[in-house]
């Protein structure tokens, strides 16, 4: 679906969810080669800058929540095609983020993709705050009882976070090279929007980094938990085997077809045969209970 917008300095054309045909009509009305249109297909396209004849290709990635993903909090490509005068965003989905730019943000080209980094920094800030929630949430009811489902849910967010700081760091590159590009950089307003995106996405590494260590300290305690629990309960599973072959072994014995002690007082055997293992049987519990194996 496109979208076009007249500005003073420029024109915006949105594409979002394209078809076929809308690919067919950037390739011939705007002029956009297919390696290009390819490129932009591709849902693991990594950011990168790219300059061709007639425009640059700018692609970063966004965080975005997709439940037909494997990974519900991922990332999503946004390409930017910026030539002469005009300025063409494409995504695969839809880029709620470019909502939230205001006309007045979009006085000059530069400064319009500037802003544009700038927001996908402050959501990628936005999306991992609602990460560390879900994440602490888990954490209060593995605390109660170690359950499956929690463990999967931080596994997903662990997905996320390596998907962030991948997106975060291509982000970081394709910002450096903007600056380092001849007239890109080129008012006090766009030096400042490019120090803001700089800051917000370093406090962004700086969150998922922290975050990443503050996940893999939880994974690693609840890991302990668990192999301790399976310890403990092995153990017990073998001081009962233990306790339980106690009476096996002495019944198993007085039952068979020799002479055995008592044999000529059969009230009395049994008396005296149930008090041993009974006895045994105590000591043992006895024993296991100091140790607090059961």
């Amino acid at each position: 679906m496109f979208v076009t917008e007249k500005l003073k300095t420029f024109s915006w054309v949105n594409v979002g969810n394209p078809d076929h045909e809308d690919f067919e009509k950037l390739q011939v009305k705007y002029k956009i080669d297919e390696d290009t249109i390819s490129d932009i297909l591709d849902p693991d396209e990594q950011p990168r800058l790219e300059v061709e004849d007639d425009y640059k290709v700018i692609i970063v990635r966004f965080p975005i929540i997709n439940r037909e993903n494997d990974t519900l909090w991922h990332t999503e490509p946004l390409s930017i095609i910026l030539s002469a005068n005009r300025v063409i965003t494409v995504c695969r989905k839809r880029c709620d983020l470019l909502d939230k730019i205001k006309k007045s943000e979009k006085t000059s080209r530069e400064e319009f993709i500037l802003n544009i980094m700038y927001y996908i920094a402050e959501s990628y800030l936005r999306m991992l705050k609602e990460l560390n929630k879900r994440v602490l949430a888990s954490k209060r009811v593995l605390q109660e009882r170690i359950r499956k489902k929690e463990l999967m849910d931080l596994l997903e967010v662990e997905n996320s976070y390596t998907l962030y700081m991948a997106g975060i760091r291509g982000n970081v590159a394709v910002l450096d090279k903007l600056e380092k590009m001849r007239g890109f950089v080129k008012t006090d307003e766009a030096v400042e929007l490019a120090e803001d995106a700089r800051i917000e996405l370093g406090q962004a590494t700086e969150v998922v980094t922290s975050y990443s260590k503050m996940l893999k300290s939880i994974k690693e305690t609840f890991e302990s938990v668990i192999n301790m629990d399976s310890n403990t309960n092995i153990n017990r599973l073998t001081m009962w085997n233990i306790i339980l072959v106690v009476p096996t072994v002495i019944v198993g014995y007085y039952g068979m077809n020799m002479k055995l002690p008592f044999a000529e007082y059969e009230d009395t055997a049994l008396v005296i045969f149930i008090f041993i293992m009974v006895m045994l049987m105590v000591f043992a519990v006895f024993g296991a209970v100091r140790r607090r194996i059961v």
